[in-house]
């Protein structure tokens, strides 16, 4: 045992910690902390409360005083926006598992599909993610029929709703095993990316107890990295003590979805990033999600730093030999200095693995996975900026919006793999017309936008017009089809507006036109 621990040693503090949902695995590194002493190691006796859904928002009950620690949403940021002394000690999931869950047949794909929809979710701020994908859309709430969850996913397959709010990690595994077909909406592909199942505490705690906190932090830490790395016996565990009703099936599917959404490969267990908080909590405010502004400083728990004794201890011992031999104090101090020297090294590479790990997780958030093409966020990014570069250098841009004519068709033909190979090939073609200097981006899932600098009406009509040509005359080979596929695309192309949304706009209504009058063709707005 760590000397820093020794004050929790003769007797374990309770500690109750209120959880999400029901017991499964998203929950396993807590069950693993107790049943590897992790817990115990740190001094404390933990109480691990059921979630449910009259557990939804746990931070009102921590606020009371009723539980000492609770796992929430990334709105809980909010609370803090509002001046709550809620404080974040760790962040599992670096991406949110929340979905909108859709069956197939309602050919509901996108987030504008659900306009006019019966959409049932969870009471904010537990779904917020769900509805900042509305708002970032341009779709106001009041658009779609919002319904109290009653966590019945039949109520979804017998058409009493459209969308239901769902974990990636859980039902769908469900609706797999009922052969029930289904679509996905994540907010993740519309450039809303959160953090998921936080441990959250009060400031009371925090300012008052760190070595606690601190101590629960690490344990819940060490009970994840042990679940992930010993997923077959963490199965047996939860269906023992936990969930027996879960088939070793759900909760292996469970394991591998939750383990891509923490990617403990890429980030450090718990890790939070201030930067991304701060654009998390700007997110709702922009959406009009909060009305609170306070700061976010002390938002995120710092673990105390911690008395090295054993530096007393050296020094004692070394005071103790100086008395025999000086020479062998030397050669201590020699040593001690190579440690140094060694844990130096250590600290910096760590850091520079973390910042790393920070800039692969920025690019992610602005980038398309299946296309490797800037996303709707990264490209929205852009266009303001050449907007106000145009404005200062009294140059021209033009946006094009395109969107392959009848792609549902190729979905419904011969699945979502041989739709995803013509989206990527249709990337390439759409890469080798543009010019070097000009951003092709998938803004949604088979429209894509282009962002062309410097340029005149005729130059990118030409840009434009040879996209549509080259895409008719495109062949695409696939393995599991038999016949080339082949395809057309419809283009709306706007140029210079007085501002983004007009020009947004412009380029919208371009397109609009050219699918209502026959698809395959090039409308100039």
């Amino acid at each position: 045992m760590l000397l820093w621990q020794m004050p929790f040693a003769n007797a374990a503090t309770p500690v109750t910690v209120q959880l999400r949902w029901l017991h499964q695995f998203q929950f396993a590194g807590y069950y693993q902390a107790v049943e590897q002493g992790y817990f115990a190691e740190a001094g404390l006796d933990v109480t691990l409360l059921e979630g449910g859904p009259d557990a939804l928002e746990p931070t009102d009950k921590l606020l009371r005083g009723d539980i000492d620690f609770a796992i929430t949403a990334s709105g809980v940021v909010m609370r803090r926006l509002e001046g709550k002394p809620v404080v974040a000690v760790a962040a599992l999931m670096q991406t949110s598992p929340l979905v909108w869950i859709t069956l197939k047949e309602s050919n509901i794909t996108t987030p504008q599909d659900l306009v006019g929809k019966r959409l049932m979710m969870m009471p904010p701020p537990e779904s917020a993610e769900l509805v900042t994908i509305l708002r970032k859309e341009g779709l106001p709430v009041d658009t779609v029929q919002l319904v109290p969850n009653t966590y019945r996913l039949d109520d979804l397959i017998d058409g009493k709703v459209d969308a239901y709010d769902g974990y990636i990690s859980n039902e769908p595994y469900v609706l797999n095993q009922r052969g029930v077909d289904y679509n996905l909406i994540n907010p993740r592909d519309y450039g809303v990316n959160f953090y998921s199942d936080v441990l959250v505490t009060t400031e009371d705690l925090a300012n008052s107890d760190p070595e606690l906190v601190s101590a629960m932090k690490e344990a819940v830490e060490r009970g994840w990295d042990y679940a992930f790395k010993n997923v077959d016996s963490t199965i047996d565990l939860i269906q023992a003590n936990y969930a027996p009703q879960k088939s070793r099936g759900h909760l292996r599917y469970e394991a591998e979805k939750i383990r891509q959404l923490v990617m403990p490969e890429l980030v450090q267990l718990g890790h939070m990033n201030p930067g991304r908080w701060q654009m998390i909590a700007e997110s709702y405010q922009d959406l009009n999600m909060t009305r609170g502004n306070a700061s976010l400083d002390g938002f995120i728990f710092t673990p105390p730093e911690r008395a090295d004794y054993s530096y007393i201890i050296y020094s004692l011992i070394g005071a103790l030999i100086l008395l025999a031999i000086v020479m062998f104090i030397m050669c201590r101090f020699i040593y001690l200095s190579r440690l140094l020297t060694e844990e130096i090294a250590q600290r910096r590479e760590a850091e520079k693995e973390l910042q790393e790990a920070n800039k692969a997780l920025q690019t992610l958030s602005i980038t398309d996975p299946l296309t490797n093409l800037y996303n709707r966020r990264g490209f929205t990014e852009l266009v303001n900026k050449a907007m106000s570069r145009a404005a200062r250098e009294r140059t021209e841009l033009a946006i094009l919006a395109l969107d392959l004519d009848h792609f549902k068709k190729i979905n419904d033909e011969h699945g979502h793999l041989v739709g995803d190979h013509v989206l990527v090939r249709f990337a390439e073609l759409l890469t080798t017309v543009a010019r070097p200097y000009d951003t092709v981006a998938r803004v949604g899932g088979e429209e894509f936008s282009i962002l062309i600098e410097r340029v005149d009406i005729d130059t990118a009509t030409k840009i434009a017009k040879r996209i549509r040509k080259d895409t008719e005359a495109l062949q695409i080979m696939h393995p599991d089809v038999d016949e080339p596929i082949r395809m057309t695309v419809s283009i709306g192309l706007t140029l210079n507006t007085t501002s983004v949304i007009d020009i947004w706009r412009g380029a919208d209504e371009a397109l609009y036109q050219a699918k209502n009058s026959g698809r395959n063709r090039v409308v100039v707005i």
